[in-house]
């Protein structure tokens, strides 16, 4: 048993390094044995999971648990690198700080800028010509990371093709692309194409309705995450008045969940002050 006494910080310089030494003593001897086997490969994926709570949270006005977690995580993994010698996290502590004031010259130095475009114009130019972070000569995407996930590798693919100047004028064309791709998947189907055929076509209706959100200023992975949460919230509902209504919830009465769904985006129009 490790003994130790918690007490509530009132500086956030205090605070963090309360929750570093609860890690460094979860994570070492004599601590928790689950917390001693995660790898930092997991507690990234953690810190993805909880960022995603937080964004929920914010939502609901209740953010302070879920930034917690997310603080968390990020200790934990800064912890992880401090235990491996070939790592050191007070080196990345230090390669951040250092990197944040050399990419804000108009901040900590004498470069004037005059909006935000002009900031990411002299972020850009710092990390290719000070920090020598160019493209490939072959591969003009090598610096999106492989193993992120699909969606969000659609989304940074478009953001470069669109730097480089290859994007559509006007979003007319960019809905008309995702029109063009939706009759191809139905081609496909209606044409009983192969199995590899039709999930081509579905991956481009995909990618083009990425690139529409993309072109809309939108970040296509948090505006489905929003859908997703619309629909358990407006079918946990069904699910309800289902139960209260004594109605199967099976193909054979398909028409009355339809009733219940309708009703569900009702109330919640009027919830919405929608009418």
């Amino acid at each position: 048993m490790i003994s130790y006494t918690y007490e509530e910080k009132m500086s956030v310089s205090e605070a963090l390094m309360q929750l570093y030494e609860i890690v460094t003593l979860l994570r070492g001897d004599g601590g928790c044995p689950w917390d001693r086997e995660q790898t930092p490969k997991e507690t990234a994926l953690n810190l993805i999971e909880e960022s995603y709570e937080f964004l929920d949270a914010t939502e609901d006005a209740d953010i302070k648990e879920e930034l917690g977690d997310v603080l968390l995580n990020a200790m934990m993994l800064l912890e992880m690198h401090q235990e491996n010698e070939s790592i050191d996290g007070i080196s990345a502590l230090n390669g951040v700080c250092e990197k944040l004031i050399r990419r804000h010259p108009h901040v900590f130095g004498d470069i004037e800028v005059q909006d935000s475009a002009e900031v990411l114009d002299v972020w850009n130019a710092i990390k290719v010509e000070v920090e020598g972070k160019s493209d490939s000569a072959e591969d003009l995407f090598n610096r999106i990371p492989g193993s992120m996930g699909p969606l969000e590798q659609a989304y940074k693919i478009q953001k470069k093709l669109a730097k480089v100047g290859f994007d559509w004028p006007a979003v007319d064309g960019v809905v008309e692309k995702v029109l063009e791709e939706l009759d191809e998947v139905r081609e496909a189907y209606s044409d009983n194409g192969s199995g590899e055929d039709l999930e081509l076509e579905i991956g481009d209706l995909l990618f083009a309705v990425v690139n529409l959100s993309r072109f809309l200023g939108y970040d296509p992975s948090y505006a489905l995450h929003r859908a997703n949460q619309k629909v358990k919230k407006r079918f946990n509902g069904v699910y309800t008045m289902s139960q209260e209504r004594s109605i199967p919830l099976n193909p054979d009465h398909l028409d009355e969940m339809e009733a219940l769904w309708q009703e569900m985006k009702e109330r919640e129009g009027e919830s919405n002050g929608e009418k």
